[in-house]
């Protein structure tokens, strides 16, 4: 395929190959969506001659992307549920069952490569994409002369996509660099030294990507200072059944401290409007480009202890409640425990198995009352480091 056109009415000639080009795998939560359209965000403010594009299968995406003008493709999802901690497949919403959906996904990003021609494509997580999807995209992108880079959250746990002897031999044929989104002041260089040891190659420490700092300049100021934003993106079963002892516990405060906002999975918003029906001070919405105004106008937040939500935290500098699922990886227990000492002060860390609502209130009432973050405590510019590293030694052409 020929890598430019030519415009008659312009009378000047177009690249056609894409610069930048960003994978996400649609997991459980919106931790590798969120990372990776922050990043996009980023490249597309920096570097806004650059021609960038965001393909996932992440239904939540142009929540995520808000008022951004991060353009993206969507594939078809995945459906995830959590069995005794761990995540299983099934049907996916279009209906393919998930191997089938594997193979229809390996044959859109293998077609994406062939028309677009990334010059560079990041991959958040793990390398060969959700079950292998990334193969047939990464035999494409050597006969274009793609070069793909890897993207990793701090810790990353317990996970064959990214540690399994399949991944990092994977890594070693296509990829040659690693963006460590991590900061050694909060985490040590155990993590950091561990990918260099295991993937042969020294990853560059990028800090925190936070979506929240990206898109703070798109946000409109807020009249109105919420007392919360709870976020409650997903869940297994403990979770749907720990949203009753929220609502009791915001009972139990009421309105004096001002309106709560809770941004809940698409599929139990309806449920769990019923179940905050009589509270009139509460407001239930799916996830949406309205979350991040309401996180940043509130005083304070409840939030489960992925990565992204972390971060939202972090940047937002508002005092939270921090909630702990029972996960067989402990990847988040692992990064709370690590983020603790830099963050005491502000945070409750709560586990969701074993808090009462009691606790909960008390808990709640207390981060009301606490104080807002003064200082930056970890680096958060983690987007904008990653932007800037992936543009080294490219020129963008039109």
């Amino acid at each position: 395929m020929e890598s430019r056109y030519y415009s008659k009415k312009l009378n000047r000639h177009f690249s056609k190959r894409l610069d930048f080009l960003i994978y996400a795998h649609d997991g459980r939560g919106l931790g590798h969506a969120s990372r990776s359209i922050a990043i996009g965000l980023a490249l597309r403010r920096l570097y806004p001659h650059c021609k960038t594009l965001f393909v996932s299968g992440c239904k939540q995406a142009a929540a995520l992307i808000g008022n951004g003008t991060l353009d993206w493709i969507k594939l078809p999802s995945y459906a995830t549920t959590i069995v005794k901690g761990r995540a299983e497949g099934g049907y996916g919403h279009s209906n393919f069952y998930k191997s089938v959906l594997g193979q229809l996904r390996t044959d859109m990003l293998a077609s994406i490569m062939e028309i677009f021609q990334p010059r560079i494509v990041l991959v958040d997580h793990a390398p060969t994409g959700k079950r292998n999807e990334l193969f047939r995209a990464l035999e494409v992108g050597r006969d274009v002369d793609t070069r793909w880079v890897l993207g990793l959250r701090g810790i990353i746990g317990d996970d064959k996509d990214v540690w399994s002897d399949a991944a990092i031999q994977c890594f070693k044929n296509y990829y040659d660099l690693i963006l460590w989104y991590g900061d050694t002041q909060a985490m040590g260089s155990e993590y950091r030294d561990i990918i260099a040891q295991r993937f042969g190659v020294k990853p560059v420490e990028t800090g925190y990507v936070s979506r929240l700092m990206e898109s703070k300049h798109l946000i409109a100021s807020d009249k109105d200072t919420l007392a919360g934003t709870i976020s409650i993106p997903w869940g297994t079963e403990a979770t749907w059944k720990f949203v009753k002892k929220i609502y009791d516990a915001i009972k139990g405060i009421g309105e004096r401290h001002g309106p709560w906002r809770l941004f809940v999975d698409q599929e139990k918003k309806e449920k769990i409007q019923a179940l905050f029906r009589n509270l009139s001070f509460c407001t239930v919405d799916e996830v949406s480009e309205r979350y991040i105004p309401s996180l940043v106008n509130s005083k304070m937040a409840i939030v489960y202890a992925g990565y992204n939500s972390i971060s939202d935290i972090l940047a937002s500098r508002i005092p939270a409640v921090v909630l702990l699922r029972d996960l067989k990886d402990r990847e988040q227990q692992t990064h709370v425990d690590r983020l603790l000492p830099f963050i005491k002060d502000y945070v409750t860390v709560l586990t969701e198995s074993n808090t009462d609502t009691q606790s909960l209130q008390q808990a709640l009432e207390s981060q009301l009352h606490a104080p807002p973050w003064h200082n930056e405590i970890l680096n958060l510019k983690g987007a904008e480091l990653s932007a800037l590293t992936l543009a080294e030694g490219i020129a963008c052409e039109e």
